[in-house]
């Protein structure tokens, strides 16, 4: 997992999604699971949800629906739904400056602590949530060469007085 100086503030956090997409873009799954922390507390159909490679490379080929495989998506929605969604660099889009610009924006630091009340209503009760300083909701994930709606959710988690990392909460369209 990798850290980063809470001092760098957004620029840093901005950095460290870049280089989760890149990685992403790049089909390393297992690397952009190494790279950052994941959300391994929520439940789907009653099991407990556990990020992997074959389920991030299934949330964005699904477009954010990665608990169905390919076959599911084309049985459910019909044989012309698209499954061939892929993460497209960020750094050779044409748009990559306002992609920059929108992912830095997206990142929120809050000047509050998070209660036990806002913790269950946000459900985020399976989690460290007293050391989640901040958010960021990136709508725009770049898909098959183009801006998409799909969007990736982190918590800013701090892991000790000095650095942070991202903690993954799911990729959806918002």
């Amino acid at each position: 997992m990798k850290t980063i100086s809470i001092t760098t503030g957004k620029e840093g956090i901005k950095n460290l999604i870049v280089e989760w997409l890149e990685l992403l873009a790049q089909e390393k799954y297992s690397e952009a699971l190494d790279l950052i922390m994941y959300d391994n507390t929520q439940t789907v159909d009653g099991e407990r949800w556990v990020w992997t490679p074959e389920r991030l490379e299934a949330a964005v080929f699904t477009y954010g629906l990665p608990w169905f495989t390919k076959e599911d998506i084309k049985r459910e929605y019909g044989d012309d739904c698209p499954v061939d969604y892929k993460v497209t660099s960020i750094l050779d889009a044409p748009d990559r400056d306002r992609l920059l610009e929108d992912i830095a924006s997206s990142i929120d630091f809050f000047d509050y602590d998070i209660s036990d009340e806002m913790a269950r209503t946000w459900v985020i009760t399976g989690l460290d949530y007293k050391n989640i300083i901040g958010d960021v909701l990136f709508d725009g994930v770049p898909l098959n060469g183009e801006r998409s709606d799909l969007t990736a959710l982190f918590w800013i988690l701090k892991v000790n007085e000095t650095d942070v990392t991202l903690l993954f909460r799911e990729l959806h369209v918002m």
